[in-house]
């Protein structure tokens, strides 16, 4: 299966977001970078995509930061 490329992205979320009350999109951001994630797009890719919304930019800190933290302590308790 080919990965999204960053216009992809932002274009589904730029649609998506105009539907979504304000209040409700940085959840909402939330939510589609974990989908993200999951699909296995590539992080850098993610990253990238950002840089026109202030919401999905939170949103992605956010879960890459998680992500980081959760990968670092997996590495630490594979070492103990």
């Amino acid at each position: 299966m080919e990965s999204m490329n960053k216009e992809q992205i932002e274009e589904i979320w730029i649609t998506v977001s105009n539907y979504l009350p304000e209040r409700m999109k940085v959840d909402c951001a939330v939510d589609y970078v974990k989908t993200l994630v999951d699909m296995d797009v590539d992080p850098e890719v993610i990253k990238s995509s950002g840089e026109f919304d202030e919401k999905l930019q939170q949103a992605i800190e956010a879960v890459l930061a998680e992500d980081e933290d959760e990968e670092t302590a997996n590495k630490y308790y594979e070492e103990e």
